[in-house]
């Protein structure tokens, strides 16, 4: 009690300074010019870490990375949850093989933040484990994907407690005319394909480009004795168009359209208990379709005067379209009925930011202002076929006016976001500067449950959030940051309303639960010479109402349709530390770099008991050593893939079938790579798991590739 009473006071002592540090003080100084990168030099965070375009990531406090996606890096993921399996503070899960989720300080579905381009790809139907959302991002569209560690909902709002991953999509062809650009891919890890094909106009100010994916997996091989893991195969068709228009140097006009369909997707994990020494609870679970579609009007205004330095605003329309078919296996045997649902997902959103300038006296103060909406609505049904007569009953929730359809939602139900935000950046010295900001976020969610789910859904949430930090440069190559930041999750429709499958069971809706509220303290250190950069930050997160899926009843009974009942809630508090460190080093042609993530989590129950977190990843790093040839047109390197063993399971991985009894093992996995570019073309190869290692990434569904060999090909054209 004493420590949840000092957490809250804390948590309303940041809320309170860091929205007073926001307003413009009454002195301050514009910090340093951002320097050009070197090549080991870690990367600039630009837009996502600060929200504006102003400012460095030497000069903020957050933890963030950025990893440009390379052809290779392409030719070698199935999906885009392949391209941050090295990136610092990530580690990646896959429940099935086309599917993918990332892990950020320990937090996974709803509760980290997922965007393209900046536009949330998280709905109100995200679940509180990992989701299979991230793997609707085409790999091939994808430019750039920037990391933000750490609760970030004073500039994101709910959801970015863990952190924030942001998908940046490929940029306009830079040459006047014409621009062609194709490239392919094929895996023997999966007897995988994956070709695009994109073309670009440039004449003036106006850029047009659009682009088709086509990809189809087989079923992915494991290492070892495992072989081919059926089923786990699945095709995907991605469409693209964005036209850009820039009337003035003032104003700049972006229209983009995305779409992007996997097919016959299967749950790996339903159709097998651990590695298959028995049948799991379903002949057949598959999604299809698993649908992502996004268009947006962006008009981005450079004034560049003090008051106004730029405005952006966004107009989107956000689509996720999902269907699941299901067969269950009955006394060993495929049931009699299949069933089917669709839950459709459209989210209408608008955003305006803003960046200013004050200049009291010679002093400046840069602000990042803006607000944002959006609403969720579901088109949601479902039906029963009878397999012998071929008649279907359709899916339906009572309610006081009679029978509503329903997938795993009921067809109707909506979700509100709003939310209005302020961050200032300051330098109070000559080598030690200042951000600060809040935000008031305000929730809406109403939904017909179901008469024997809890009636009617109106639940309203808002909450105030702040952040503050400190980076004081030591030394010329060497900085040190301080950060304190809140984060947020308001319960979702997923939390309310959801009635479907999960791992040991099946989810029942809690209209009662309440929102988590976390605060995180991190320190870091960065060291950025000519040759050598280095990241290294240690973090302590407290979360309190900490939502997790219990085991619970129906109707007083913890069965349902035979299988055990659990249910979403605020169960207590949990805590999360740990420690991510980077490192990079150039000398003459050869580069090595590292990567190391370190977590623990813990939980107090409501009945004061404590035990470890779900999905904990384990101690993790890697390894790569490049050397690259003359004028940088072909390169050879190595790479190590590594992580240590997790025992550490909580009650709800311990009745997850995806994770082995007793804990995931751990491993080592080698791989060599090469890549050549020869004129307007690159080619791109790797031997990755040269020991064929069985192995999987913590509480994942699906095992990893084993040895296996992939080709890639690219050419551009003018790009």
């Amino acid at each position: 009690m004493r420590r949840s009473i000092i957490h809250r006071a804390a948590r309303w002592a940041v809320t309170a300074i860091s929205f007073t540090l926001a307003a413009p003080p009454a002195t301050g100084q514009v910090r340093d010019t951002v320097r050009a990168d070197s090549a080991v030099r870690l990367p600039e965070i630009f837009i996502t870490a600060t929200r504006s375009e102003q400012g460095s990531r030497a000069g903020s406090p957050a933890t963030a990375s950025i990893d440009t996606a390379t052809a290779a890096d392409r030719a070698a993921s199935r999906v885009a949850a392949d391209l941050l399996r090295d990136t610092p503070g990530v580690h990646v899960q896959q429940t099935s093989a086309g599917q993918g989720a990332v892990v950020l300080r320990g937090l996974v579905g709803n509760q980290v933040l997922l965007l393209v381009d900046g536009i949330p790809l998280n709905n109100g139907t995200y679940r509180d484990g990992p989701g299979q959302y991230l793997a609707t991002i085409d790999p091939e569209t994808i430019d750039r994907l920037d990391v933000l560690r750490g609760p970030a909902s004073v500039l994101y709002g709910s959801d970015a407690q863990g952190g924030v991953l942001n998908v940046i999509t490929q940029p306009h062809p830079l040459r006047m005319g014409w621009s062609l650009a194709g490239a392919g891919h094929v895996s023997s890890a999966n007897a995988g394909t994956r070709v695009r094909l994109s073309t670009g106009y440039a004449a003036g100010n106006l850029r047009i480009a659009g682009g088709v994916t086509l990809q189809q997996a087989g079923d992915l091989r494991a290492g070892g004795d495992v072989g081919a893991q059926r089923p786990t195969g699945f095709g995907a068709f991605g469409l693209d168009t964005r036209v850009t228009y820039t009337p003035t140097p003032l104003h700049r006009l972006t229209v983009a359209l995305q779409h992007f369909a996997l097919d016959e997707v299967p749950r790996y994990d339903r159709y097998v208990t651990f590695r298959a020494p028995a049948a799991g609870p379903d002949a057949e679970h598959v999604y299809d379709p698993q649908t992502r579609q996004l268009a947006y009007a962006r008009h981005a205004y450079r004034p560049g005067t003090p008051g106004l330095r730029a405005l952006t605003t966004t107009a989107s329309l956000a689509v996720q379209r999902e269907g699941r078919r299901r067969q269950r296996l009955v006394s060993g045997q495929p049931a009699s009925t299949i069933e089917y649902t669709r839950d459709d997902v459209y989210t209408p959103g608008l955003s305006v930011v803003g960046e200013s300038r004050f200049e009291p006296g010679d002093r400046v103060v840069a602000l990042t202002w803006g607000a944002e909406a959006y609403r969720d609505v579901m088109a949601s049904w479902g039906e029963i076929t009878d397999l012998a007569t071929r008649t279907a009953t359709p899916l339906t929730r009572a309610t006081a006016a009679g029978p509503l359809p329903a997938g795993r939602y009921p067809d109707g139900a909506t979700m509100e976001r709003v939310g209005v935000f302020v961050e200032a950046d300051v330098a109070l010295v000559s080598r030690l500067s200042l951000e600060a900001g809040g935000r008031w976020s305000g929730f809406r969610t109403v939904a017909e449950v179901g008469t024997d789910l809890g009636g009617r859904a109106e639940q309203r949430t808002d909450a105030l959030t702040g952040q503050t930090g400190l980076v004081a440069r030591v030394a010329e190559p060497v900085s040190l940051a301080l950060r304190l930041a809140q984060g947020f999750r308001a319960p979702n429709l997923y939390d309310l309303t959801n009635v479907g499958p999960v791992p040991g069971g099946v989810v029942v809706p809690n209209s009662a639960v309440g929102p988590e509220r976390s605060l995180s303290y991190e320190a870091g250190i960065r060291i950025d010479l000519e040759r050598t950069a280095v990241d290294l930050v240690a973090y302590r997160t407290l979360i309190d109402d900490f939502i997790d899926r219990v085991p619970a009843t129906f109707r007083g009974d913890t069965l349902l349709d035979g299988e055990r009942v659990f249910q979403g809630r605020n169960v207590g508090d949990a805590r999360v530390w740990g420690v991510e460190a980077m490192a990079v080093h150039r000398a003459g042609p050869v580069e090595a770099r590292g990567t190391l993530l370190y977590t623990r989590g813990e939980q107090t129950l409501g009945d004061g008991t404590d035990e470890p977190m779900a999905k904990i990843p384990p101690l993790a790093g890697h390894a790569r050593l490049r050397w690259r040839g003359a004028q940088g047109r072909w390169w050879i390197g190595y790479e190590l893939r590594w992580a240590a063993r997790q025992d550490r399971l909580s009650s709800r991985d311990l009745l997850d079938p995806r994770i082995e009894p007793g804990g995931t093992p751990g491993y080592a996995v080698h791989s060599v790579l090469a890549g050549a570019t020869l004129g307007t073309l690159t080619l791109s190869a790797g031997l990755e798991n040269l020991g064929d290692v069985l192995y999987r990434t913590h509480a994942s569904g699906v095992d990893a590739p084993g040895r296996h060999v992939w080709v890639g090909i690219a050419v551009v054209q003018g790009w």
